[in-house]
């Protein structure tokens, strides 16, 4: 029997047989739990069915030899469960097995009404029901319910995290018509996997709700905008089967005054959402990280060719600040490319197969990259194709540099310093920046490790850059007679300084503090 991960599943009419009621005075008052199996699917050694529950404290479930069987027989010898989607395998084939559920809330325990399915032949056939040979098989199809038509999901697309626990996907029929639902999840679920549960329809904000105001059935050929019609009524229910999302829909929506309630299942990757943990597709990460140095990282996108994709990359400090939301991180600020590539980013180089762009990657820091494969099928650049994959890369301590620079302070006026800025021989470039001395003892005290550096060496290579006066090469060569204006009057400054030489190694050093005339 596989590990199945549960959660609380539709609702359909259920078929109860009560036992067992002790109306005790402290169970007067206990609310009757409702449990009810449905048959989904069969394979040749496995069977899949639908445990609905409500209102009950304990549920378990069964196989039996289809003999008699008691409540209390299920809840002490069966599989604990909250309910929802249930595959069990490694069965016989062409074997009839009948499952068992029951639940319990207090004293109060209700057994659902069995049910036999048959596991299908090496060669097919097999049935989920009854023993009639005349009997259709559903193979997978849902269950007829009168006055529900039930409808064939292919995929889904445009799935978009708008806040860490808003997340709106578009699932799409066979015949073109889009089912647009709009989740408000978990506070921690953080854009990344979508939890598992029930969903009901409600016009607030609350975890395991769809806005109903935001949510509707748009037929093939119209726009959301007007020509759909707003779901006001029904529910949804998210599990993971196989390390892909299984997703039950029963849906009610008014066309035109007349009322239409619709049932669908889909089992697959939900755009926008990363695939559940347990995935045994055994598919290539989509990011491979393949070295790290102090100034520089490379990695590699695993696309196939023709395989369009999304990458970002980002300062971990930046993304932290930020609403920490994957999916509109590659969206907004990532490059499109395709198939397989590798990128080399390195501080203050341009990066190849991205015109343009200069990547700081400074020692001792976290970056994240961002990945996601796109679906450009309908044209559309920005729909996700499944989840947003993450890698946070640290890049290593600086490497020890050999370069020297000399400084030779000039002139000290009430608002300036003049200077001389002398490279040795293998010096590739020089920042400076001047720190008010007060200011860098608060930062050597302990600011540095709130600020998420390690040291506080790491902190003033990452903030020197920043700091420089003119630009972030701001030496590229000896340089005489500097003047660094701007400055308060009657305060005592150090000066900072952070040398690179050919080698691409780092050394900071600090000059001895200066007074401004006052």
């Amino acid at each position: 029997m596989n590990k199945i991960q549960q959660l609380l599943c539709l609702i359909l009419a259920p078929a109860l047989l009560a036992v067992g009621c002790n109306k005790s005075a402290d169970n007067a008052t206990a609310v009757t739990p409702t449990i009810s199996l449905t048959a989904v699917d069969t394979t040749s050694d496995s069977i899949t069915f639908v445990l609905n529950v409500k209102d009950a404290s304990e549920v378990a479930y069964m196989l039996y030899d289809g003999d008699n069987i008691t409540a209390d027989a299920v809840l002490s010898g069966g599989t604990a469960t909250e309910g929802g989607v249930i595959t069990i395998d490694d069965l016989d084939a062409d074997t009839k097995y009948y499952v068992a559920a029951a639940a319990r809330n207090g004293d109060v325990k209700v057994m659902a009404e069995p049910i036999m399915m048959t596991t299908k032949s090496a060669t097919g056939g097999g049935n989920n029901g009854d023993d009639d040979d005349d009997d259709d098989d559903n193979n997978g199809e849902l269950p007829e319910i009168e006055g529900v038509e039930n409808i064939v999901i292919t995929k889904t697309k445009d799935g978009r995290w708008y806040e860490p626990y808003n997340y709106y996907v578009t699932f799409v029929r066979d015949n073109g018509d889009r089912i647009i639902l709009d989740f408000y999840t978990l506070d921690e679920t953080m854009s990344v996997y979508f939890p598992y549960g029930m969903y009901s329809f409600d016009t607030n904000y609350a975890p395991f709700t769809i806005h109903s105001e935001t949510s509707g059935y748009i037929p093939n050929g119209k726009s959301a905008d007007g020509e759909g019609y707003l779901f006001t009524d029904g529910y949804v229910s998210v599990d993971v089967v196989d390390g892909y999302y299984a997703v039950y829909m029963m849906l009610t929506y008014d066309e035109d005054g007349t009322q239409r309630t619709i049932q669908g299942y889909y089992h697959g990757i939900l755009s926008g959402a990363s695939v559940p943990e347990g995935d045994d597709t055994g598919s290539d990460e989509l990011i491979e990280v393949l070295e790290v140095g102090s100034n520089s990282f490379s990695f590699r996108i695993n696309a196939e060719e023709g395989q369009y994709w999304r990458c970002s990359v980002v300062d971990k400090r930046v993304y932290d600040l930020s609403s920490p939301n994957p999916g509109a991180w590659v969206v907004t600020y990532g490059f499109m490319l395709e198939g397989t590539l590798t990128f080399n980013w390195e501080n203050g180089k341009e990066c190849e197969h991205v015109p343009g762009l200069v990547m700081e990657a400074m020692s001792s820091t976290d970056y994240i990259i961002l990945a996601a494969l796109m679906d450009v099928s309908d044209g559309q650049e920005n729909s996700l194709l499944g989840g947003v994959e993450m890698v946070q890369v640290r890049t290593k301590a600086p490497a020890q540099g050999t370069g020297t620079v000399d400084i030779h302070i000039d002139e000290i006026n009430r608002n300036d310093v003049v200077f001389d800025c002398i490279f040795g021989d293998d010096v590739w470039c020089c920042y400076v920046a001047m720190m008010p001395t007060q200011r860098l003892e608060e930062i050597k005290a302990g600011e540095y490790a709130q600020a998420g550096f390690t040291s506080y060496e790491s902190c003033m290579i990452s903030l020197i850059p920043a700091l420089s006066h003119d630009s972030k090469r701001q030496f590229l060569e000896t340089t005489l007679d500097y003047k660094w204006d701007y400055l308060n009057y009657n305060t005592t400054y150090t000066m900072c300084v952070l040398v690179e030489d050919m080698n691409k190694g780092v050394k900071f050093f600090e000059c001895e503090p200066f007074t401004t005339a006052n």
